[in-house]
């Protein structure tokens, strides 16, 4: 049989496909079991679902390929009879969450393939990812969790601007903030939010020491945030956006291994930084720039601390890597 190369793009998306979707096909089993909501039942079948196909299609592209597979996750990573962590209202947000994540890093896959066969999956993961975000976020607004409503006056007609103050930020007579400050704030205090929550479910389920304090550490950063993110919007007459603690139950006993406590973190801090970074190249108001370039430095921080923990515990797999030039010398 004729070996089908991967470029290192192609590499790279599948390799994290395949961890990624076999974390998720077990996660979601979990949270099947203690949904007591028909409708989101449903929905975390469909999940399920394509979770399973995705694991299944990444690990054939690399072995065909003759590539080594990642240590996957499977049900020793998940523990199906424990107690729920959650209400089925933050297990909705969850996935939402999770899957607002997926539908840019499927993009990105999708936009650095070469072969016609991955391109076909990734569009396939695109177009299942996106009717899987559809249906959450129905679900979700149905259940009034994308309350409240944020609105901005519509004006007369449109103005040029007309001073080099429109993208200064630091004196009293600032601008307010514009349409696409205002979404970029928003969607960053609700993902923030999921982010800081989920971590608190970790502290709180954990019985190592050191990780406990590692995912407290996390949850007070994006506190932090999500207070700067608040206080800006509150400065604009916006309202306060919710916040989702009481979803979390006083359970203490960890449906998740640490090894996959420590991956979906890494997964989360990811996301938060690549958010930041994308809202930092569309913000107009320098001091709001300054704001996302110092929690997107503090977040990069706790990533690479989560890493080193990763490594230090054990559960990092290594990807492929370029050839090694014996001339350059390395501390690996």
């Amino acid at each position: 049989m004729e070996i089908k190369k991967l470029t290192p793009a192609e590499t790279a998306s599948l390799w994290s496909s395949y961890l990624t979707n076999s974390m998720a096909m077990w996660v979601t089993r979990y949270f099947i079991g203690k949904t007591q909501d028909k409708e989101l039942h449903d929905i975390l079948k469909y999940a399920e679902e394509i979770a399973t196909i995705e694991t299944e299609k990444s690990k054939a592209f690399l072995e065909n390929a003759n590539h080594p597979l990642p240590q996957k996750f499977d049900n020793s990573d998940v523990d199906l009879n424990a107690p729920a962590i959650c209400t089925d209202n933050f297990t909705l947000l969850i996935k939402l969450g999770l899957v607002q994540a997926a539908q840019v890093v499927y993009s990105m896959a999708l936009n650095t393939s070469i072969r016609k066969d991955i391109r076909l999956f990734y569009q396939e993961c695109q177009k299942n990812t996106t009717e899987l975000f559809i249906r959450l976020s129905d679900l979700s607004i149905k259940k009034g969790l994308n309350l409240p409503d944020l609105h901005i006056p519509i004006p007369n007609h449109v103005e040029k601007v007309s001073k080099q103050s429109f993208l200064a930020g630091w004196f009293a007579d600032r601008r307010p903030i514009n349409a696409i400050e205002i979404a970029l704030l928003e969607f960053n205090f609700r993902s923030t939010e999921f982010h800081k929550t989920f971590l608190k479910s970790f502290a709180q389920i954990t019985n190592t020491p050191e990780l406990k304090e590692h995912f407290v550490r996390g949850a007070d950063i994006y506190e932090k945030h999500l207070e700067i993110f608040q206080s800006i919007l509150t400065e604009n007459d916006l309202p306060k956006l919710p916040t989702w603690e009481s979803e979390l139950t006083d359970t203490t006993i960890s449906p998740f291994s640490e090894r996959l406590m420590l991956f979906k973190m890494s997964l989360l801090v990811a996301s938060s930084s690549g958010q930041y970074g994308s809202s930092l190249s569309s913000i107009q108001r320098r001091d709001l720039g300054v704001h996302f370039m110092r929690l997107m430095a503090e977040t990069l921080k706790y990533g690479e601390d989560s890493i080193n923990l990763m490594i230090d515990y054990g559960f990092l797999d290594q990807l492929p890597m370029a050839k090694e030039n014996p001339t350059v010398p390395t501390s690996m």
